[in-house]
């Protein structure tokens, strides 16, 4: 998987965090691990709110 992949799919879980989905179902979607899905979370969508 290149860089330009793993930011598509980084922001695609991104966007359906801010959705609301769960996280098994982004799991699904993009492939990402949980230990990154939580690292998103944390790093860049709670400090915005």
């Amino acid at each position: 998987m290149g860089k330009e992949e793993k930011k598509i799919l980084h922001d695609k879980a991104k966007k359906m965090m801010i959705d609301g989905e769960h996280f098994a179902t982004i799991r699904e979607k993009t492939h990402l691990r949980l230990k990154d899905l939580r690292r998103i979370q944390r790093d860049e969508i709670n400090p915005k709110f």
